[in-house]
């Protein structure tokens, strides 16, 4: 789908912003970093404002009817605007991209989910496309036209890619990546002059689907992702996804104490933080202060300071 229905100019790629929640609470800094890199690079988006939560796969685990009936709203309301979605978390990715094809795929459930969205007066007929900030820039932005927009690059900075789990698997609905062995990630990470870092472990689990339930287990996970990153080299780790960064950045102390190691202290950057740095946004623009793994030492390399 393409188009929007605005007045105006409009930017070259727009899309149906959803934020999902976790950035519009606890990772604040990964929304005010995303809409201003796609400020920069000329990509429109219109907050879906009205959207509600995708159920982060656990609606879905309890009342299946329920969760793709929650997630045709989200898609109705895209499909409203005439706008493809754009999200900013692998999970929401990963839960929207899943009821939209189940929902295209099957007219009984797409009939099932059109009864309930009747009371909202919605209807979805199955046009709208989802995709992740990270594939935009890989794919629709391509990284020539990164790489041309770039005004500050980060030239020898070693970076680490973080996938996690969902913006790769299930291959079938996403299928973007080589699920074993990806390359987006590292491809934006060279378009932004920084240098992509090879090691074991970029492609598993962070370990949040368990935090609360199996935290040593968890934790253990995370912290063997930022030992590895760290013993390969690198000087920070880049991740899509806002849960993956608050399971490296916020469990990263703990992670180390559990494992008897000393605490590596590698900061955890979010995709738009990386990229708007190479744009030539400021570190306080795209809020990394607010990081439990301090940014300094990255920023410092780059002469930049937190002021």
């Amino acid at each position: 789908m393409t188009g929007s229905n605005g007045s105006g100019p409009q930017p070259r790629l727009t899309y149906a912003y959803y934020t999902g929640c976790v950035p519009k609470q606890s990772s604040r800094e990964l929304d005010v970093a995303t809409r201003l890199v796609c400020e920069r690079l000329g990509i429109g988006l219109h907050e879906m404002t009205a959207a509600p939560c995708c159920g982060a796969g656990d609606v879905d685990e309890s009342r299946p009817v329920l969760n793709r009936a929650v997630n045709a709203v989200t898609l109705a309301q895209a499909e409203r605007a005439g706008l493809d979605i754009l999200t900013i978390c692998n999970v929401c990715t990963l839960n929207l991209r899943a009821v939209n094809a189940t929902l295209r795929r099957d007219g009984d459930e797409l009939a099932r989910a059109n009864r309930a969205l009747e009371a909202g007066g919605y209807r979805y007929g199955g046009s709208v496309e989802v995709t992740h900030l990270l594939w935009v820039l890989y794919r629709e932005l391509g990284a020539e036209s990164l790489a041309a927009a770039v005004r500050r690059p980060l030239r020898g900075l070693r970076t680490a890619a973080f996938y996690g789990c969902q913006v790769l698997r299930p291959d079938d609905l996403n299928g973007i990546d080589d699920p074993d062995d990806p390359r987006s990630l590292e491809t934006i990470v060279a378009a932004c002059g920084a240098t992509p870092v090879a090691y074991e472990g970029r492609t598993s689990c962070c370990g949040w689907p368990i935090i609360v339930a199996r935290e040593e287990t968890a934790t253990n996970a995370s912290g063997a992702i930022v030992a590895a990153a760290r013993a390969a080299g690198a000087e920070l780790i880049v991740t899509p996804c806002p849960l993956c960064h608050i399971s490296l950045d916020g469990y990263q102390a703990l992670a180390a104490r559990r494992r008897g190691e000393p605490e590596p202290r590698l900061p955890i950057l979010h995709l738009s933080q990386l990229v708007g740095l190479a744009l030539g946004l400021s570190p306080r623009e795209l809020r990394l202060q607010r990081h439990v793994v301090s940014t300094r030492a990255v920023l410092a390399r780059l002469g930049l300071a937190l002021t």
